[in-house]
């Protein structure tokens, strides 16, 4: 299920996924950076790798994937992870659950 909208916050370095069901997300560019699903990040990580190229990545451009989800250019030239929407809903809701934690 893809979000009904995303919208680029470049001043807060940020994306906004908007879906159906009125849930709304807010993603830096560098954790979706980090959280690349490609396998070499996959496999930086495994190592106790961040694979982050900094506080400064930029997102340069969002390429859609048909209708199974989005393909993210950063400005460090990385390209190659694909994020179905079942992923990164699951990134953003995570990412949630663990800010409101105790």
């Amino acid at each position: 299920m893809a979000p009904e909208s995303i919208v680029d916050h470049r001043a807060r370095a940020a994306l906004e996924f908007c879906w159906g069901d009125g849930e709304r997300y807010l993603a830096t560019y560098q954790l979706l950076r980090a959280s690349c699903p490609c396998a070499d990040c996959k496999v930086l990580r495994a190592a106790g790798g961040d694979g982050i190229a900094g506080d400064d990545v930029q997102l340069a451009d969002i390429q859609p994937v048909g209708a199974y989800g989005v393909q993210f250019v950063f400005s460090d030239g990385h390209d190659r992870g694909i994020f179905p929407w079942v992923f990164l809903k699951e990134i953003l809701e995570k990412r949630v659950r663990a800010a409101i934690a105790p």
